[in-house]
């Protein structure tokens, strides 16, 4: 059984129940349940507790799926606030922790959107806060939901995976200036948007779009599946 350890996103509690609950509550969408639910997988969410260290948490577990999720704050990549919304740094420092302690386990990772952006913030690298209009629709919701292509590098895993481009679910404003240290860039948007992000160790995928939500998820995490040795 592969055991992948999966971050959470953390919403405000209303203040008046805060003292009986504490300040937030934690959980998901179904469509990561969804993206998850496989022959041979054991998601289990992983909680931002103190008593024990991030690494020996997920000494337990074979993969960290960082999930998507609101803006980190400005500070966490050394910027003022430049279009950020409503940024948060409570889940972010937790998640970037996990991260941290996921590389020095050389464990298999997948950080979608807002996961990606930590990868490239964990490593050095800035954010553009809000999307100039560039054209290509980046930003949908619930309601509205956006798509459009990405474009994809040869000689890149996700190329082995999907050719070269597919038509991605997209749901950002903001997006990696630049490419991490020890990663390459995979795809690209239209307008030169950094879409996807491996490490050039074969062992984390970073996509801006939501795999959880279009065809690309079960391709993706079969081939981290794959990474993991255990498939």
């Amino acid at each position: 059984m592969i055991k992948v350890a999966v971050t959470q996103v953390w919403h405000d509690n209303e203040k008046e129940i805060q003292k009986e609950y504490g300040p937030f509550q934690y959980g998901l969408n179904h469509s990561y349940t969804a993206l998850l639910d496989q022959p041979g997988l054991l998601p289990l969410a992983v909680l931002p507790i103190k008593s024990v260290t991030p690494v020996d948490i997920l000494r337990n577990f074979d993969m960290l799926v960082l999930t998507g999720g609101g803006d980190p704050s400005p500070h966490l990549f050394g910027r003022e606030d430049e279009g950020s919304r409503n940024p948060r740094p409570y889940r972010s420092t937790w998640d970037l922790k996990l991260y941290h302690a996921a590389r020095e386990l050389n464990m298999p990772i997948l950080g979608i959107c807002l996961g990606m952006q930590l990868i490239g913030i964990a490593e050095g690298v800035a954010l553009i806060q809000d999307i100039p209009d560039t054209g290509v629709f980046h930003d949908g919701s619930a309601t509205e939901p956006a798509s459009h292509t990405v474009y994809i590098n040869s000689g890149t895993l996700l190329h082995s995976l999907f050719g070269d481009e597919i038509v991605v679910s997209s749901s950002h404003h903001q997006v990696l200036e630049d490419v991490p240290p020890g990663y390459s860039a995979s795809a690209r948007s239209s307008d030169g948007l950094i879409e996807a992000i491996e490490g050039r160790d074969g062992r984390v995928i970073g996509v801006q779009w939501h795999p959880e939500r279009d065809s690309t998820g079960k391709h993706i995490m079969d081939a981290l599946i794959r990474v993991t040795g255990k498939s």
